[in-house]
């Protein structure tokens, strides 16, 4: 392996492998040591507890009463586990747009506006709150999927316990 001139395999300097080893492992060393832990504790700080509220508008009642407490939800696009079902209340309303941009309120006795709150863990950095890769923003459109339902909604609220009501 180390021929008379000290080659290692006879073309590389054995006292350059033990020189380029050693500042490698000192690169990594410095590495771990400035950034590595820091890292580690920075992402744990991130992940929060987070609820939220979906709404649901223009649904029938009987897919809004198929919605129970503890469901898991997923994400239908992805399939991405975005929270268990805290809570479901309905109210027998549609908002309902006329000629001219005018939005009324009307009692519709077929369908309903569901508000789904969903309970999960939230990656949260400065410019984007995740759900298991999920974004979720006030106003932002989720689908939601479960076993026995599948829905389209709007974000209505979020709360993380480090924040005030959004």
């Amino acid at each position: 392996m180390i021929d008379k001139k000290g080659k290692l395999f006879g073309k590389v300097n054995i006292i350059d492998v033990v020189i380029v080893s050693a500042v490698i492992v000192l690169v990594a060393w410095f590495a771990w040591a400035k950034f590595g832990r820091d890292l580690r504790n920075e992402v744990a700080a991130r992940e929060q507890p987070i609820e939220y509220t979906v709404v649901i508008t223009g649904i029938r009642g009987t897919t809004a009463d198929a919605v129970k407490t503890g469901d898991r939800m997923f994400e239908f696009k992805t399939g991405a586990l975005i929270g268990t079902v805290k809570s479901v209340s309905t109210e027998p309303q549609e908002l309902v747009i006329l000629g001219g941009g005018v939005a009324v309120r009307m009692d519709d006795p077929k369908r309903v506006d569901a508000f789904v709150t969903l309970q999960g863990t939230a990656r949260v950095s400065e410019d984007v709150v995740t759900v298991n890769g999920v974004e979720i923003r006030v106003g932002a459109s989720v689908g939601l999927k479960s076993k026995y339902v599948q829905a389209q909604g709007n974000v209505m609220s979020m709360e993380l316990p480090e924040d005030e009501p959004r």
